[in-house]
């Protein structure tokens, strides 16, 4: 809007001025569409419409497309949905893990693997890639690994998951990603709320016995 009206005030101009003109219009609009492409893969419509599953394999297929990257994805045809945070969350790690396999590996394959067991939904990512360096004296192990990484670790603990990754120089890396599902993190809270309860009953079946 402020560049058009920019083009109002310097009516015809020089050449010079309409130049920069339409540059600065055609950069902004170029900023527009990045902003809405990146918000778009971040949170898919597909992810809230079709669950978790399915927005893998979009991504992965768009993925494969423009970085070369052959990826393989292992989701179960049964896998039940979860709450919009917890799908956005291994959304995003896969997304994020893809990406170092991208620019650092050097792995043509990944492969995704989500899975359910106890009660917990289980992410994976691994590539055939260099594998990470072991961590130095000078620089810690997180610190190492860049900021991506520290940020798929806090998202992980923000939902009380675990997040490991297993790499040697030359034997690929694997993300793997461990998360409570709703029903299993609501028993964990219920059962944490009635302990005392429990405690406060035997207090009391004691001191009345005394």
């Amino acid at each position: 809007m402020t560049l058009g009206r920019l083009g109002q005030v310097l009516g015809g101009g020089t050449e010079a001025a309409r130049s920069l003109l339409a540059s600065s219009v055609e950069l902004a609009d170029a900023a527009v569409r990045e902003v809405r492409t990146v918000s778009y893969l971040m949170h898919p419509p597909m992810l809230d419409d079709a669950g978790l599953g399915p927005a893998l394999h979009w991504y992965a297929r768009g993925f494969t497309e423009r970085s070369g990257i052959h990826v393989e994805v292992d989701v179960p045809a049964t896998l039940p949905r979860q709450s919009q945070e917890l799908e956005t969350t291994v959304f995003r790690i896969v997304q994020e893990a893809l990406t170092n396999v991208h620019r650092y590996s050097g792995s043509r394959t990944a492969q995704i693997r989500i899975a359910c067991q106890d009660g917990d939904i289980c992410a994976e990512v691994s590539d055939q890639g260099c594998g990470l360096p072991p961590p130095s004296r000078s620089r810690g192990g997180a610190e190492a690994m860049g900021v991506g990484i520290a940020g798929m670790r806090e998202r992980v603990k923000q939902l009380n998951g675990s997040f490991a990754i297993e790499s040697a120089p030359g034997q690929g890396t694997t993300v793997r990603v461990t998360l409570p599902t709703v029903s299993k993190e609501k028993l964990r809270v219920a059962n944490t709320a009635a302990e005392p309860e429990i405690h406060a009953e035997k207090g009391a079946a004691k001191s009345h016995g005394a």
